[in-house]
């Protein structure tokens, strides 16, 4: 049992999962070996993420952390920005990219210099950015809830030009991945209703789709995705109980399977095939389908 909240989670490159536990650092889990504290953090981190030989972390004002020896020492440094960053990017060649409030960090030197680039440059009231997703030279902006520029776009990174991929006006983007190179999922969430949605677009002919949950009831916001061998996890906010669900993706059959349930908002979840671990606003959740599952509060 582990008493605590947690806010993001990434799988190790050699067994267990990294996980940024609330106002204490970044932890390491594994079902043999338990917890292992290794970096003391009190700043929340809202991702982790390999790129590359390092380990990223991105979170509260601006906040980046990045080990270089999977986790045993980190360095911190910060974005000149007080806006939350969700989400940071990158290739095996040395890009990585992370958001401020408008505008794009962009690194090409895994992290070690850094330029802005501003997307939104001419729009008069530009949308904050919420998440991102890299796919080639492309890299996917979705954008919290904005009536007129909200959704996901496309920015070109070697034009810097930026076009809408998906128009949205009352719900925000909270998390995108590309699955088998063409299909553009991302977690929807709304403020009030339940309007939360995972949609996907296939990129080569822009045909859309929803993906479906069996349960009667709806969900008010999706907030993350993790795909591992073809296997896809969906996390949602939680709802009038206090609780939120854990869903498996099935593009093809368009359809989300309820498979567990947390205490409090799943913040972020990652998996290995079909295990997967689930960061939460109260409790962690550590699931070996039909084998084993841990519940760390």
């Amino acid at each position: 049992m582990f008493h605590k909240g947690a806010t993001a989670v990434t799988a190790s490159a050699f067994s267990g999962y990294f996980v940024a536990v609330q106002r204490e650092g970044i932890f390491h889990y594994s079902l043999e070996q338990g917890w292992k504290k290794l970096f003391r953090l009190k700043s929340k981190i809202h991702c982790i993420s390999y790129i590359g030989p390092y380990l990223f972390g991105v979170g509260e004002k601006g906040t980046v952390i990045r080990s270089s020896d999977d986790g045993k020492t980190w360095t911190m440094s910060s974005f000149p920005t007080n806006a939350a960053v969700w989400t940071i990017a990158g290739r095996n060649d040395g890009f990585v990219c992370a958001h401020g409030k408008h505008c794009i960090y962009v690194s090409e030197d895994f992290g070690g210099t850094w330029r802005v680039a501003k997307p939104f440059a001419d729009f008069h009231n530009p949308p904050v950015i919420r998440s991102l997703c890299l796919h080639g030279g492309s890299l996917f902006i979705g954008t919290q809830i904005h009536e007129y520029f909200g959704g996901i776009w496309a920015y070109d990174l070697t034009r810097d030009t930026v076009q809408i991929v998906k128009k949205e006006e009352t719900r925000m983007t909270a998390s995108m991945l590309v699955f088998h190179g063409k299909w553009l999922v991302a977690a929807m969430g709304s403020v009030k209703g339940n309007h939360g949605a995972v949609t996907v677009r296939n990129m080569l002919t822009d045909e859309e789709f929803t993906v479906q949950s069996s349960l009667i009831r709806k969900e008010e916001s999706f907030l993350d995705l993790s795909e591992d061998d073809g296997i896809i996890y969906v996390t949602a906010t939680q709802d009038e109980n206090g609780y939120s669900r854990i869903y498996q993706a099935d593009l093809e059959a368009r359809s989300l399977k309820w498979f567990d349930t947390i205490k409090g908002h799943g913040w972020r979840v990652a998996n290995r095939k079909e295990n997967f671990f689930c960061a939460g606003l109260y409790e962690c959740k550590f699931v070996q389908p039909y084998k084993v599952s841990a519940m760390i509060q």
